[in-house]
């Protein structure tokens, strides 16, 4: 469906009284505060308040190049940005020290820095990732003219390793650069890192990025805390959206990837800083927002908030096979796959679907009550539609007796009557 522009929201030559707009923008507020408690399908942790730190929309912070390298702007938030990398590392069994990071506008940007890395350590590979992986790869992989394998998945929504080695075998001798999925976009299925490594390496060098937008936040507090991120040496790069388990007013995730990847080189003499980034000029705004958030929680609110959200993700999958709708739930995942419900019910609870499936994301704002709701307007869907069904076949039924038939031909021939003469 096209987003059309409407009178109310058209710019025109002459300016428009501010209460006028203050007003307008009051009820797009009460508008989408409305609809944060339905939003079941999506990744976007809808539980945050920022609104104590209004002072920084008054104020423009570019974070220009590298976050540990000063610029002549000296305008930006850099010490906050390297705090969250230096907290995000260890979190990814990374060494401070030897990670190298920034704040991205998204997870597709922190996806795309990470397979530059690879191919830029491995420039004859190709770049393989399954079925499930966030299509940002796909675009990705178009944009820097890269040859994509996509490879299919097993039984637990995994990248197929079998499938993998079989493609790579035909590589041998130029490596491998595989994008691992640290929860799929449907289902939350987390791909098998080690399993990966070693079907690809009959292509030579193996290179790992790990997706891990979705699930960077809950793995660590899971039991596969020690093996993941950085504590597999093959894995070069890692991105983690930070709007989606923190929660943020505006998209942004966190790109990461070890030193020995990036080159630390002036790219504009008049910026006066180190550059590695896509970005160059990035915001400093989503930089304080992370650090804000992050250290609020701490290690021990975030250890919470996953815990709490993987036993929603528990709770919604034992409330959704109640109901007939067959859910699936990953280990350590915090998205619930189940059957699509009427179109309507989609577009209340904001789901996310792909063909005859849909999800639910648990994340901190999904509560038991719109799941219950969500639930009950699913069992009462179905409930009306057995009734009209029955009556429709009732009415069918009585039709057909009451139906008149044509008359039996008789079995004696009927003289026919003699014509006028």
């Amino acid at each position: 469906m096209n987003i059309s522009i409407s009178d109310q929201h058209r710019i025109g030559r002459s300016p428009r009284p501010e209460e006028e707009l203050l007003s307008q923008l009051d009820a797009f507020i009460t508008g989408m505060r409305g609809k944060e408690p339905y939003v079941l399908g999506f990744p976007g942790n809808l539980e945050f308040s920022f609104s104590r730190l209004g002072g920084l929309l008054d104020i423009l912070i570019n974070n220009v190049g590298d976050p540990g390298s000063a610029d002549k702007s000296d305008i930006n938030s850099k010490a906050m940005e390297r705090a969250v990398v230096d907290f995000m590392a260890r979190l990814a069994n990374g060494n401070p020290d030897r990670t190298y990071g920034y704040v991205t506008s998204g997870g597709s940007e922190a996806n795309q820095f990470g397979l530059d890395r690879g191919c830029t350590s491995l420039p004859d590979a190709r770049v393989y990732c399954s079925q499930a992986a966030h299509y940002s790869i796909r675009k990705n992989a178009r944009l820097m003219r890269k040859e994509l394998v996509v490879i299919g998945c097993d039984a637990q929504d995994r990248m197929d390793v079998a499938e993998l080695a079989r493609e790579c075998r035909r590589d041998a001798g130029r490596g491998a650069v595989v994008v691992a999925t640290i929860g799929t976009t449907m289902t939350g299925a987390i791909d098998d890192v080690d399993a990966i490594v070693v079907a690809a390496s009959v292509a030579g060098p193996v290179y790992v990025h790990a997706d891990a937008a979705l699930s960077g936040l809950i793995v660590p507090f899971t039991a596969d805390s020690a093996s993941w991120g950085f504590a597999h040496r093959a894995v070069g790069s890692i991105a983690v959206s930070m709007h989606k388990g923190l929660g943020m007013p505006v998209p942004c995730a966190l790109a990461m990837c070890r030193s020995e990847l990036v080159a630390a080189e002036v790219e504009g003499e008049y910026v006066g800083a180190t550059d590695a980034t896509l970005g160059c000029s990035r915001s400093g705004l989503a930089s304080v927002l992370i650090w804000f958030a992050l250290a609020s929680k701490g290690l021990k609110g975030l250890a919470r908030d996953a815990r709490a959200a993987l036993a929603m993700a528990q709770q919604t999958a034992e409330r959704l096979a109640a109901a007939g709708l067959h859910p699936e739930l990953h280990p350590s995942s915090i998205v619930v796959a189940f059957d699509r419900p009427a179109e309507w019910i989609c577009g209340k609870y904001h789901l996310a679907t792909v063909g005859d499936r849909a999800h639910i994301v648990t994340v901190s704002h999904v509560s038991t009550h719109i799941v219950e709701e969500l639930c009950r307007d699913v069992e009462r869907t179905r409930a009306i539609a057995a009734a009209i069904s029955g009556r429709l076949s009732a009415a069918g039924h009585r039709s057909h007796e009451a139906e008149p038939s044509w008359p039996t031909p008789p079995t004696t021939p009927v003289s026919a009557a003699p014509c006028p003469s």
